[in-house]
């Protein structure tokens, strides 16, 4: 695992500053979601394993104090060397994202590969478990915190030929649920987001495989959303934030879509 790089910006007292922990931070998503929160004057610890695409991301980030830990978040001690670089760094935390997520493989479950998928519970499942186990502790011993989990409208409900990715956002949302209803008592605040079709790369892959298995030009699901148009990363960025800055404590055990009316 990479050591983490820092850019050394405190031009405000931390005291007065929030800190979010962010995974997945230099996807087109996750960078969405680092962006907006920095425009809301927050400090940030920045978790990616394309470290370039993660620097440039960082030092891009001008106006706040930013860490970067390039480290692949599926190795058993990212999440714990990664919430204490931050502590390290900052003090305290007051927000965790868990923004690292991959589509993972698509066509008929009984041509999976068993390889990809394990690593889609890794990345999707696993690495948000660990991350949101290792910054438990600090925030029961503030008696307060909040943890945001990019899950999907496919954690809701069936998507074909999407069994897998379906499955392991499904699990999102019952950790979300769970650990919420654990951690509820000690303060903190525990919610999903779930996007619909996001205009995005991974998107863009979706379509093209799912393309590619019904023999046709790329498939597009915007018959399909009332809105008539996907997603802009910044919507989800938006929602993402509200959640761990701004919303009411009270909310907790949520999982909030964002879908254009795609589920309704």
């Amino acid at each position: 695992m990479s050591l983490p790089f820092s850019l050394q910006r405190t031009d405000r007292a931390m005291s007065d500053t929030p800190v979010v922990l962010v995974t997945g931070a230099s996807g087109q998503l996750g960078a969405a979601i680092s962006r907006a929160l920095a425009s809301r004057g927050v400090a940030l610890a920045l978790v990616d394993r394309a470290a370039v695409p993660l620097e440039a991301l960082s030092a891009g980030i001008i106006d706040v104090p930013v860490l970067a830990i390039a480290s692949d978040v599926t190795a058993s001690e990212a999440a714990a060397a990664a919430v204490q670089a931050t502590l390290d760094r900052f003090g305290r935390i007051d927000a965790l994202v868990n923004g690292a997520g991959v589509e993972g493989p698509i066509g008929r479950v009984e041509d999976l590969d068993e390889a990809s998928l394990r690593l889609l519970f890794e990345v999707n499942v696993f690495a948000l478990a660990r991350f949101s186990g290792a910054v438990m502790g600090h925030f029961r011993s503030r008696g307060a915190g909040r943890i945001v989990n990019v899950a999907s409208g496919a954690g809701l409900r069936g998507t074909g030929m999407m069994a897998a990715y379906s499955a392991s956002k499904h699990a999102v949302v019952g950790l979300t649920r769970s650990m919420a209803k654990e951690a509820a008592a000690d303060g903190i605040s525990i919610n999903a987001v779930c996007p619909g079709c996001v205009d995005s790369p991974m998107m863009e892959r979706i379509e093209a495989r799912l393309g590619e298995l019904a023999a046709s030009a790329p498939v597009s699901f915007l018959a399909d959303i009332p809105a008539g148009r996907y997603a802009d990363a910044a919507e989800v960025a938006d929602l993402t934030c509200y959640l761990a800055l701004d919303a009411p404590g009270y909310i907790t055990g949520s999982a909030l879509t964002i879908d254009g009316g795609l589920g309704a």
